[in-house]
């Protein structure tokens, strides 16, 4: 399964590339985001289209063979508390998630070596949809 075009915001970029050049080791998840975003489509955040996962949007996804949707909400490292809910960008669901839109799937290795199967079912909110680009 190819994997689906994404779409990230300039201002998303510039803060992944910089916590990314800031790691003394990349984990293999982290060298997997740093593929995405070298194919990822980059857009001004005031571009950035509604349905698309983003730095700090909340989201209902569902993880195959579940068919139950969980609501996650996408953080930064610096900003992770281990709240339920949160996920971590540099966590593998973090990373495969980051700029797919509503419907999209993707598959992605987990640590154990398993592939999960993961699909956008609702992007609930997203800051640049409200106009915050902080």
């Amino acid at each position: 399964m190819a994997n689906p075009a994404i779409i990230i915001s300039e201002q998303d970029l510039h803060r992944l590339e910089t916590m990314l050049e800031h790691q003394p080791k990349l984990t293999p998840t982290m060298q997997l985001l740093e593929e995405e975003l070298a194919r990822a489509d980059v857009v001004a955040p005031q571009d950035m289209p509604a349905n698309v996962v983003t730095m700090n949007a909340k989201v209902l996804l569902t993880i195959a063979p579940s068919t139950e949707a969980s609501e996650i909400t996408l953080v930064y490292p610096h900003d992770f508390k281990g709240e339920k809910g949160q996920v971590n960008v540099v966590a593998p669901i973090g990373a495969a998630i980051l700029g797919l839109a509503e419907g999209q799937e993707i598959e992605w290795p987990q640590p154990d070596g398993q592939m999960m199967k993961v699909k956008i079912e609702k992007v609930v909110y997203q800051p640049e949809r409200e106009g915050d680009y902080l």
